[in-house]
């Protein structure tokens, strides 16, 4: 893992292959490790990049949990671009990695070759309002995210071992490592204005390629998340997963690896051949 600071603390990454960069967001309660089966069907022929968040994976994670807001965990991601100096780049981007990294893309959209979502939105999600004190606990003394949540919104197609579970608790051992789960949980209830403000400024992104992969049977971001984005970007390209929860890089790798694969290289020729035509002709 690789660490540079922003300005919310040191902020980790890997990056592995040679080539035109892909850029994996991840969301929670996970870390960039998810991305690990996916990118080795990438790495071949992409530069392929994964940071975790503040407050996941290795990066820092700050002990007081009203930092977490959406609009910080995207200044921060905002430095990690700015500092890696990628150029154009693939963005792909999974549950809150969309409100954080999307509004990076909307104000610079000539930097995204294409964009893929996946179980993620850019809206007020209309959540519950779970700001109380036996929310807390549970999220902070009970790693409510990682032990409940994650099973509550895995499918059927591919099973959560114990194994892969254990994985995901590990991952927030103590109270004071679970303050970005707990910010996120917040956020879905707290900041559904900033994400409908965000989310008015989608069309600039209309140019862009873009790819919707969606688990079907995700309880938590359900498929009603899915149709409005094809009404936001009707005739996008889709592929769904039946029996897929909510996090199809780890339910089915291999086949989201290799659809994403085939997305990006299609993408890929269709803009050397545009960027070829512009050539000839000025």
């Amino acid at each position: 893992m690789k660490r540079l600071r922003v300005p919310g603390g040191e902020m980790a990454w890997w990056e592995e292959g040679t080539g035109t960069p892909v850029v994996l967001v991840h969301g929670t309660p996970s870390s960039s490790q998810e991305w690990r089966t996916v990118a080795q069907q990438l790495t071949p022929s992409y530069r392929v990049l994964a940071p975790d968040h503040l407050g996941f994976g290795q990066s820092d994670r700050p002990g007081d949990w009203r930092t977490y807001t959406l609009p910080w965990h995207v200044e921060n991601l905002r430095s990690w671009f700015e500092q890696m100096q990628l150029g154009r780049f693939h963005l792909v981007v999974h549950d809150f990695g969309g409100p954080i990294a999307l509004p990076l893309a909307i104000a610079a959209p000539e930097r995204v070759i294409s964009l893929t979502v996946i179980q993620s939105w850019l809206w007020d999600l209309k959540a519950p309002n779970i700001d109380n004190a036996l929310m807390r606990w549970l999220y902070l003394a009970g790693n409510f995210s990682a032990r409940v949540m994650v099973k509550l919104s895995w499918g059927r197609r591919g099973k959560l071992t114990r194994e892969l579970h254990r994985s995901f608790i590990s991952q927030f051992p103590d109270r004071a490592s679970r303050m970005g789960t707990w910010g996120f949980a917040r956020s879905a209830s707290h900041e559904g204005p900033w994400m409908d403000a965000q989310g008015q400024s989608l069309g600039r992104l209309a140019d862009i390629p873009f790819l919707l992969v969606w688990g079907m049977a995700d309880r938590l971001v359900k498929p009603e998340h899915l149709r409005r984005w094809q009404q936001v970007r009707p005739g996008a390209n889709l592929c769904k997963f039946d029996g897929v929860g909510h996090f199809p890089q780890l339910e089915v790798p291999e086949y989201l690896g290799t659809a994403l694969f085939d997305y990006l290289t299609s993408v890929d020729q269709v803009d050397a051949l545009l960027a070829s035509r512009a050539t000839q002709n000025p």
